[in-house]
């Protein structure tokens, strides 16, 4: 009986985890840019037609809508960044999906992903991510521990990408905080010994 009900409590507490706010608001895009901030060639986009935007795979991972860098033979230079309250030393993951529109063999685009803290400073070094073209938009996951309060996540486009017919595209963002190893083990003894409270006047 106590195992059914810890079972029965960790699947209520986990459903109240999945169902908080999201700390990135708007990660897929569906509302456009708002609570974004832009600059340089970053757009919304949706599907061309019968097919995925401009070549990019397959649909959007969550909803219609994404980001395309670079579209229309633009200059690489865009950015697209949002601030989001954290708490000072705790960890955090970042998760999002980047591919690119279709081109020959052997070309892609990347995109630079920061995390800037609360004085500006990069709390996450700078990652590069490549993503291959003409596929499904790829997975990537970061990982890193806020300095303050506030928190910014930035995608920066890749001077250096092709931008003939080639467009980068970023859908999805999401950020999750990570339970401290304390924190995990207070629910647990918390848990415990409401079981063996019910049991008691059982």
């Amino acid at each position: 009986m106590i195992v059914k009900f810890l079972l029965a409590a960790i699947g209520f507490t986990a459903a109240l985890s999945a169902s908080a706010t999201p700390i990135i608001k708007n990660g897929n895009f569906e509302l456009g840019l708002a609570n974004w901030t832009k600059t340089g060639q970053v757009d919304v986009t949706g599907p061309n037609g019968a097919s995925f935007y401009f070549g990019a795979g397959n649909a959007a991972q969550n909803g219609t809508k994404v980001i395309a860098f670079n579209a229309g033979d633009k200059n690489p230079n865009g950015t697209l960044y949002q601030s989001f309250a954290t708490t000072s030393l705790a960890h955090y993951i970042i998760d999002f999906y980047y591919g690119s529109t279709s081109c020959q063999a052997g070309c892609g685009q990347s995109i630079k992903t920061s995390v800037l803290g609360a004085n500006g400073a990069d709390v996450l070094a700078s990652t590069t991510s490549f993503g291959q073209a003409g596929g499904p938009l790829q997975r990537f996951t970061f990982s890193f521990r806020a300095d303050g309060t506030m928190t910014t996540l930035r995608f920066s486009d890749i001077a250096s990408n092709q931008t003939n017919s080639l467009d980068g595209v970023l859908d999805n963002v999401a950020v999750t905080a990570v339970p401290e190893p304390a924190s995990l083990a207070l629910l647990g003894l918390g848990l415990f010994g409401m079981a063996a409270g019910r049991r008691r006047r059982k």
